[in-house]
């Protein structure tokens, strides 16, 4: 019995741990990603529905199960309803305004801090920072989706290749039997 309560308050912590790195990382990323436009959801819902569940006491054994009502969940579920279109063409042009504005802020505070670079001497190498910096964040660093594939064949399930690649194969058919026997 302790042994049980022992191991579920370590799944608990760890639950905990990687709930809250979980917020940092989402606080992060709206940070860095504010008004450029991206989505930091990620293909996850915009709304969450928090379901509480209800802890009961199993007098037999003497253990807490926590059990879900399936009324609420259906209840909150109805309360959910889409919102009006000019309400959202508003927001994305509010987003649009937004974005511009971060942008020029940004530009802005990269050239005071570029011309604070060439009046110390060191403008070349702020200049080549931001460069990498740019690269960086620029590129995706997350992993790609299961059913993505890369632009470089050899990292895709059998070499699969992407639409309008040449191959030697494909350059070799147009060389010897003309363009038309290509697919």
């Amino acid at each position: 019995m302790a042994d049980f309560q022992e191991q579920l308050r370590q799944y608990r912590q760890q639950k905990q741990r990687k709930d809250l790195l979980t917020r940092i990382k989402t606080k992060a990323k709206r940070f860095w990603m504010l008004g450029t436009g991206a989505d930091i959801t990620q293909g996850k819902s915009e709304t969450t529905i928090d379901i509480k569940p209800a802890k009961t006491l199993n007098k037999e054994s003497g253990l807490i199960y926590e059990t879900i009502d399936e009324n609420v969940a259906s209840s909150e579920d109805d309360e959910l309803l889409p919102q009006d279109n000019r309400t959202n063409a508003n927001a994305n042009e509010e987003s649009k305004c937004l974005k511009y504005t971060l942008w020029t802020v940004y530009l802005l505070f990269w050239v005071t801090l570029y011309v604070i670079a060439i009046e110390l001497k060191f403008g070349v190498v702020f200049l080549m920072f931001s460069a990498l910096f740019g690269i960086y964040f620029n590129t995706r660093t997350g992993p790609r989706k299961p059913s993505e594939i890369s632009a470089y064949s050899v990292f895709n399930k059998n070499c699969e290749s992407i639409d309008g690649t040449l191959k030697a194969e494909q350059f070799e058919r147009e060389i010897r039997y003309g363009s038309g026997s290509v697919r």
